[in-house]
């Protein structure tokens, strides 16, 4: 992910209080885009659990969300809206599990992105899903869309529950290309490119498929990977799909090498989505993994010259944190000064933490242990601790000096 806010959606959640207890374990979407108008028209099924028993509201923590009605078995609720999001009033009796119904309109705002001819979503998606729960929560997501004829798209599937920060769609009059890759099928899609140029640009991925999956341990989570290629910079995983800007991939075409960014979305299909921090303060565990990841993929396939200058980068990031004397462990729960600061800390000396447990533990005890932590966790949220007990099952000894230095 290219982190560029994290603030809006941690304050939002902030702001719901208690109700966060409430989650909505399973979302149901019928999606009409309006790119003209620059807005989602939306009807919503939620399947909520863990509804407390005497509770008289619920917190649908989107406030950005026009036109919100909503309905209960047939019978339409009240609502009130604040900073926080829209307040559903429940009836007596309500819970533990409900089935709400939902119509609403989202905005063009960040995490909801509108081109002539597209329409993505990226990473704040409490500005176009109604969120009930944390951003970190798992949920499944199903959608279906009313596009135009020529459209296609590409969503996040009720296969396996997913974090709601990586649900999403990207729907558009795009190109496309695709090719199967060992057991799994790879799709490309274009806002701009045509077919040939799309290949030219992913002709990495098989590549960096197999590896990933070799050092896994496991199988792509998904039958399908798509990549969709729009204008500018974003670079953002989503659960079977990613959203890559072409600021970001055609270094490509002059540079092979320069494949950080396809390498990086990929990874993250593990960890990062299959796997993910159980709170926002672990995050390293999903972006200082996925940047070592993709080193290690720059190791292999362009030689060690590539993967020492990912950790000169990362060292170099790390530095300035330390300059600034905001050096803190890796799974600090306090607030950062800065984006730049706190990139610094959870992707760049993530990345080094996992490059030193490489040096200290050896190639065939690291490796091991990563497939443990990964095949052990998949489908979980974790915590450090968890990465620290496959580690040290695999080293045979005790890791505590090394996590206290580095992690907490």
């Amino acid at each position: 992910m290219k982190l560029t806010s994290l603030w809006r959606p941690l304050a939002l959640l902030a702001l719901a209080g208690p109700a966060l207890a409430q989650r909505a374990e399973h979302y149901s979407l019928h999606v009409r885009p309006d790119v003209q108008a620059q807005r989602l028209h939306v009807q919503a099924l939620l399947r909520i659990t863990s509804v407390p028993p005497g509770s008289h509201e619920l917190l649908v923590a989107a406030p950005g969300l026009q036109q919100l009605q909503a309905s209960l078995d047939g019978q339409d609720l009240t609502l009130r809206h604040d900073n926080a999001g829209w307040h559903v009033q429940l009836p007596a009796g309500t819970g533990p599990a409900l089935a709400l119904s939902l119509r609403y309109q989202a905005v063009a705002a960040p995490g909801l992105v509108f081109g002539p001819d597209y329409v993505y979503t990226a990473y704040e998606s409490c500005n176009w899903l109604p969120c009930v729960g944390r951003l970190l929560d798992r949920a499944t997501l199903q959608a279906e869309f009313e596009l135009p004829p020529t459209w296609l798209s590409v969503a996040s599937a009720a296969e396996r529950p997913y974090p709601l920060y990586v649900l999403g769609f990207a729907a558009g009059r795009f190109q496309q290309a695709s090719e199967p890759a060992g057991a799994r099928t790879l799709r490309y899609l274009g806002a701009v490119d045509d077919a040939a140029d799309l290949r030219a640009r992913f002709a990495s991925t098989p590549a960096m498929l197999a590896f990933f999956e070799a050092r896994a341990g496991l199988l792509l989570p998904h039958e399908a990977y798509t990549q969709v290629l729009v204008p500018g910079g974003v670079a953002q995983e989503v659960s079977r799909h990613a959203v890559i800007g072409k600021a970001m991939l055609d270094p490509i075409l002059e540079t092979p090498e320069e494949d950080w960014v396809i390498a990086h979305e990929l990874a993250h299909q593990w960890w990062g989505n299959l796997i993910t921090c159980a709170d926002w303060n672990e995050f390293w565990l999903n972006e200082g993994i996925t940047s070592f990841m993709t080193a290690a993929w720059k190791q292999q396939r362009w030689g060690e010259a590539a993967y020492q200058r990912e950790l000169d980068l990362a060292s170099k990031r790390w530095e300035r944190a330390k300059a600034a004397g905001f050096d803190k462990p890796l799974s600090w729960p306090g607030d950062y000064p800065s984006l730049g600061i706190k990139r610094a800390i959870h992707y760049s000396k993530g990345m080094l933490f996992m490059h030193a447990l490489r040096q200290e533990l050896g190639e065939a005890a690291f490796w091991a242990g990563l497939k443990r932590y990964t095949q052990a966790n998949a489908g979980r949220s974790v915590r450090a601790a968890d990465l620290q007990r496959a580690m040290e099952a695999e080293a045979g000894r005790s890791l505590r000096v090394q996590f206290a230095a580095w992690v907490y």
